[in-house]
């Protein structure tokens, strides 16, 4: 089988099972089986694959025909710009999500970088943290729950940012940054001083927000991703739910100047600025638009 006759059989393999791009993607997964570029296909239509090349190309088309994500296939997905390592313990980054980094970078502008510490919560592949640490060059913390998300949030971290200081918590939402907190007001022994060390803090949160109703309308592809990065309760805001009681619960402990940024569905724009400010009435906020013109990204400063 040529690379041409590779092509067209992956093609209409996937077409037929109704994949939105199935030439692309057999493009991707060719590509990948032979270690090479897409480019390089266009240039060698007529070379022949050999037989371990088949067989590999084979199981990733009839993966794909399922509804696999090309992004767990072939083990990574772009974002902001970077390749990030992904597997099926963590959610694929979306496009809509780097509505989050550009609001992030211009947030902290006018910060002094001596005095400000970002956390992400619920970081999953890494990508949110590891592009804001990468971008702004401040410290960054990335919280998950999950273990075996934080594996790959370190692999990431290691690649793409060796010399950039990220540090992995393992914890609930803002839990471990409470701790932290607590322990450097204990070693202060002061409730507000100007040798506090962090005068703003910035937490960025990607949690999961779909509702049950979009639960059970899934996309195929997105029924491979991991269920506790997706699922929130019957409204889809469970999570937030937890995370602003936490900030709640233990405000006088974090800095003066908190800011913390959400991605929601854009249904829940309503429910979810109601939530904030059942618990921090006079917060202010603002929401943000995503590339698609759709409620993205909900800014709160507390």
């Amino acid at each position: 089988m040529t690379i041409m006759e590779a092509l067209q059989w992956a093609n209409n393999k996937l077409r037929k099972a109704s994949v939105d791009s199935p030439m692309l993607d057999a493009e991707i997964l060719l590509a990948f089986s032979l270690d090479t570029s897409k480019a390089w296909l266009f240039a060698h239509f007529a070379d022949k694959l050999k037989s371990h090349q088949e067989e590999k190309f084979f199981e990733l088309v009839d993966r794909r025909e399922d509804r696999e994500p090309v992004a767990y296939l072939v083990g990574k997905k772009a974002f902001y710009g970077r390749d990030f390592i992904v597997d099926k313990h963590v959610l694929i980054p979306r496009p809509e999500t780097e509505t989050m980094i550009e609001l992030a970078i211009k947030v902290l502008a006018d910060k002094d970088p001596e005095r400000t510490l970002i956390a992400d919560l619920g970081t999953g592949s890494g990508a949110i943290a590891i592009t804001l640490a990468s971008e702004t060059n401040l410290p960054v913390i990335a919280v998950d729950i999950d273990e075996n998300a934080l594996a790959v949030a370190k692999k990431n971290a290691d690649i793409l940012v060796p010399q950039t200081t990220v540090d992995f918590q393992t914890g609930n939402l803002a839990e471990p940054i409470v701790r932290i907190f607590k322990t450097i007001r204990g070693q202060t022994n002061v409730q507000t001083s100007s040798v506090y060390p962090f005068k703003t803090l910035l937490l960025t949160a990607n949690l999961p927000y779909l509702s049950q109703a979009r639960m059970d309308n899934l996309q195929a592809e997105v029924r491979h991703e991991p269920e506790i990065a997706l699922r929130a309760g019957a409204d889809g805001l469970d999570a937030y739910w937890e995370l602003f009681r936490q900030l709640r619960d233990h405000r006088k402990i974090l800095p003066r100047d908190l800011i913390v940024l959400i991605e929601i569905d854009p249904e829940q724009r309503q429910a979810a600025e109601k939530l904030i400010l059942h618990n921090f009435p006079s917060a202010k906020l603002e929401t943000h638009k995503d590339l698609h013109g759709d409620d993205r990204v909900i800014e709160v400063h507390i």
